[in-house]
């Protein structure tokens, strides 16, 4: 049987980062259940949105850059982890870019995927969790409570005995809800 897609997407601009690690993590609870695909951010060009207002009447996005592509693996994915690190007070600029450029797939097309988050910060992460909260509801997608880790300094967030747990949790629970989802979606025979 085919692996459905994790895609996770990373909004640090440090590879081997606080918040890399933690998405390394769980990609790794994750890869013997699941096609796994990692970006950052960083390595593709997307522009800011310019309130064109052309995604209110139609299903894309006018300007074309990487996104492009980006909107083709979202669309593929059964699962999407968004993962970033706070500055100041909020995700990174990047990772902000991409999520005001996938305004246009409020319109169902990620409904029922499940969608959760990884954020990574010092203090001061309520703004981060609200954004991923909010952006994760507003695609209608079914979300997952992410994971909160601690960190400032390099391997920080490895320390995090409670961030480590709950990345143990939110591959459980990915786990059993795309069984579950798998089991509703199946065409059953009854005899």
């Amino acid at each position: 049987m085919e692996k459905n897609n994790v895609f996770a997407i990373i909004g640090s601009p440090r590879e081997n980062g606080n918040t890399a690690f933690l998405t390394n993590k769980l990609l790794d609870l994750l890869k013997d259940n699941f096609k796994i695909e990692k970006i950052f951010l960083k390595d593709y060009t997307i522009n800011s949105c310019k309130e064109c207002y052309y995604c209110m009447d139609n299903d894309a996005c006018s300007i074309k850059d990487d996104m492009q592509i980006l909107y083709d693996k979202l669309r593929e994915a059964q699962v999407i982890i968004l993962s970033s690190p706070i500055f100041m007070g909020g995700v990174t600029s990047l990772m902000r870019a991409f999520m005001e450029r996938t305004w246009h797939l409020r319109k169902g097309q990620l409904k029922d995927k499940i969608g959760s988050y990884i954020i990574v910060g010092r203090r001061d992460i309520g703004s981060g969790l609200n954004e991923m909260e909010g952006y994760l509801s507003r695609l209608k997608m079914n979300k997952l409570a992410g994971v909160l880790g601690f960190g400032f300094h390099e391997n920080d967030v490895s320390k995090d005995e409670e961030a480590l747990k709950n990345v143990q949790r939110l591959s459980k629970q990915i786990i059993s809800l795309s069984q579950t989802q798998k089991m509703n979606n199946q065409d059953w025979i009854i005899l």
